[in-house]
């Protein structure tokens, strides 16, 4: 087999839309008002305004009851991605999805389920698919994240990486991949030197 370059690409605000998929589901348990959702200002929900968690535990009891009503299943798609990311592979690119998914325990096989379902429904090609918090332990010849603590763990192990542009990792160093349009894609080949 060909050696392929490989692509490490994260999920959640790289792929698929959490903040919106989130405060849809908390809109509809009455915690939010109808249409209004909250600009992800930092990483962290708890930490950003217009968010209605007290504290982290709040916010992990309210994540795990919408992964219950299946939310990796059913979250919006960010524009653009299934393309994008068939245009890589039909360049020959390993396209890896490594997500950190499993952070809350007992729901592991919805999760996966879920995730799996996710990615078929919105026609995402990927040659594996990875379930890890320590991303800066998987070797890639490229990795595309917007977690600003993902980017900064990945460079410290020396992995080259992009910033998917989120309102969160702006003042993130280093090159950002703002959208999944033909520039953007045109940017990750050469990157990868396909």
């Amino acid at each position: 087999m060909t050696e392929r370059k490989v692509l490490d690409v994260d999920l959640d605000g790289v792929c698929a839309d959490y903040t919106h998929a989130m405060a849809d589901w908390l809109i509809r348990q009455g915690r939010l008002p109808a249409g209004r959702y909250p600009v992800a200002t930092t990483y962290e929900m708890t930490e950003a305004d217009g968010w209605p968690f007290k504290d982290g535990a709040d916010y992990l009891a309210s994540h795990k009851a919408a992964e219950t009503d299946h939310l990796y299943a059913t979250m919006p798609v960010i524009e653009g991605a299934p393309e994008g990311l068939q245009a890589l592979d039909r360049a020959g690119v390993y396209i890896r999805i490594v997500t950190h998914r499993l952070f809350v325990s007992g729901q592991h096989r919805l999760v996966v389920t879920d995730t799996a379902r996710w990615l078929d429904d919105h026609r995402i090609p990927y040659m594996s698919l990875c379930f890890s918090g320590l991303k800066d332990t998987m070797h890639a010849d490229l990795h595309l994240d917007d977690s600003p603590a993902n980017i900064q763990a990945l460079r410290a192990a020396g992995e080259r990486t992009c910033v998917f542009d989120q309102p969160y990792n702006r003042d993130a160093p280093g090159l950002h991949i703002r959208d999944w349009g033909k520039e953007s894609v045109d940017t990750l080949l050469r990157l990868l030197g396909v």
